[in-house]
């Protein structure tokens, strides 16, 4: 009964790993030569165990099997061979299928033995010299795999290494178990003890290949695969537990004895294996409970929603156990993602869940503080843009009995005093035009015919027809123009639609005014006012659209100006 649970087992496991790789791994290198190769397992043991229960009445499907046994090795050796990055993948395998082809044809046309009784067994399998030969191609490509397998972990190093020995070993695991069929063709007249092995070796294999991923299977499937074998061992150690009673005692006498007994075995295991299971699912699946307060705290410090993102993946994955390549959540704004937990338990999805809403809260934190900095500047600037139209009116009047007064020196002086007064008008005339509340009145124009007062090389499609008002956008188009022509190099205006692009091939933009470009005082160009490209947005929210940074292939910079439907 050992044998055929044992070999059942087998079935069963190989079976259902053949299916879990299905489901979480089928698009995977190497997925489905596994997936074949546990099949093989599956049909091998089924085929192993029905002589024990039927005898001589098994023998055509056992004998079958049996030779066909070359094919799922061969399957072994492609999976080797794919796991070892051999450039030889290719051939080896065909070589490997045709050889194995062959001695399976030669199996079923000339028979492989025959089955016998043997040991107490009911039937057993017996080679011929032909089933020898089948067993023997098995074997040789069975030992074809381990050798390159064991070639692989002596030349690799680190994780690939690692990964040659884990399923060297797994693979170790099911030779050893396999030795035990040997026992009734060779005449050893001992329990073929190996064979209770067998079960460990398909949960084992797959275990070997995807924790050390050999095929790049989800965290997810890693880790129910551990839970998988832990809660088996665990299974088998409760088991041996609740047995243990039994095996010391005695079988008891009468079926109310007999009952009794395995009525306490049952509840002996039961209550061994719950705590067991609680250990197995705490290990692969740490606790899940979650301290608020320190969450919070140290999400606070982060200082913008990149560090956010950032701090909170590296405190998640600390958290639950996972690593650096494991699933996540990513910040947006205000808004938080979680990223590769769909297959995840529940109660690990729950617990990310929660870890993601306090995370949000974080990152409403950050932008409030944002938009509360943001409102102070603009406050304070519009403080300070009403302050500079003042005193830009109180200029107008001095600068022009400056300027009249220099009529009587000398030329050079006139011409300095001229310049200057010159800059400080433009300044204050930038300053009224910024501190203005700038009121549109918009009417069609032909932007082609428009455009062609700013001599400067167009892009313009014939008929485009845009809703503006004339005098506010040659305020916006004249200060962008002025400030292109000003870093050297050529300018041109390109319209597409409700966007109308000025772009230049100067030094550029430097990287740290990028994003405050077009805020009050900053300029681009040494001399500027720093004001000219904060009124060409003010403009252009009169009209309903923006300003903004564009790129375009050839030219270093490019100012786009997007109008709204309505303005």
């Amino acid at each position: 009964m050992a044998y055929i649970g044992a070999l059942g087992l087998t079935a069963l496991a190989s079976s259902l790993l053949a299916g879990f790789v299905v489901a979480k791994a089928r698009g995977l290198p190497g997925a489905w030569t596994l997936v074949v190769f546990l099949c093989g397992v599956a049909l091998w043991s089924l085929a192993m165990a029905a002589p024990a229960m039927l005898g001589a009445k098994a023998a055509s499907f056992t004998l079958t099997v049996i030779a066909l046994s070359p094919l799922p090795a061969a399957a072994f050796v492609h999976l080797v061979f794919a796991f070892a990055l051999c450039g030889a993948l290719r051939p080896v395998a065909w070589a490997s299928y045709c050889v194995a082809g062959v001695a399976a044809l030669a199996g079923i046309l000339l028979g492989v033995g025959r089955i016998m009784p043997w040991h107490g067994f009911a039937g057993a399998f017996a080679p011929s010299l032909v089933g020898w030969g089948v067993l023997a191609v098995a074997a040789a490509l069975s030992v074809a795999g381990h050798l390159r397998l064991f070639q692989t972990w002596r030349q690799q190093s680190g994780l690939h290494r690692d990964q040659a020995g884990a399923v060297f070993v797994s693979s170790g695991i099911g030779l050893l178990a396999l030795t035990g069929f040997a026992f009734p063709a060779l005449g050893i007249e001992v329990y073929p003890w190996p064979v209770l092995a067998l079960p460990f070796y398909s949960v084992a294999l797959v275990y070997a290949v995807l924790r050390h991923r050999f095929m790049a299977a989800d965290i997810w499937a890693r880790r129910g695969l551990v839970w998988i074998l832990l809660l088996a061992g665990a299974g088998g150690a409760s088991a041996l537990i609740a047995t243990l009673p039994l095996a010391l005692a005695g079988r008891p006498e009468g079926f109310v004895a007999t009952w009794a007994a395995l009525a306490g075995t049952m509840a002996l295991g039961l209550l061994v294996m719950a705590p067991l299971k609680r250990l197995a699912d705490k290990l692969v699946f740490p606790e899940a409970k979650l301290d608020v307060e320190p969450w919070r705290d140290a999400l606070a410090q982060a200082p913008d929603e990149r560090a956010l993102s950032e701090l909170a993946n590296a405190m998640l994955r600390q958290h639950l156990g996972l690593g650096a390549d494991g699933p996540g959540l990513a910040v947006v704004d205000e808004a938080v993602t979680l990223i590769g937990w769909e297959d995840a338990p529940t109660a690990l999805r729950h617990t990310a869940a929660r870890i993601a809403a306090l995370v949000e809260e974080a990152a409403r934190r950050l932008v409030s503080a944002r938009r509360i900095v943001e409102a102070e500047r603009e406050a304070r600037l519009a403080e300070l843009g009403a302050l500079a139209a003042t005193i830009a009116h109180d200029l107008r009047n001095p600068l022009g009995i400056v300027q009249m007064a220099a009529t009587g020196a000398p030329p050079e002086v006139r011409a300095e005093i001229g310049e200057q007064v010159g800059r400080m008008n433009a300044l204050v005339t930038d300053i009224l035009d910024y501190a203005r509340a700038w009121t549109i009145a918009p009417r069609p124009i032909e932007l082609a015919s428009y455009l062609a007062g700013f001599g400067v090389p167009l892009d313009v499609p014939e008929g485009l027809m845009l809703n503006v008002d004339p005098a506010a956008l040659r305020r916006a188009l004249a200060n962008l123009v002025d400030n292109a022509k000003a870093m050297g190099g050529d300018c041109t205006i390109i319209a597409h639609g409700r966007c109308v692009d000025i772009c230049d091939n100067g030094p550029g933009i430097a990287p740290e005014i990028a994003d405050s470009l077009f805020k009050p005082f900053v300029s681009r160009r040494p001399g500027g006012t720093g004001l000219g490209l904060a009124i060409v947005r003010r403009i252009m929210e009169a009209h309903g659209g923006t300003a903004t940074l564009a790129r375009r292939e050839g030219w270093t910079t490019c100012f786009r100006l997007t109008f709204g439907e309505n303005p």
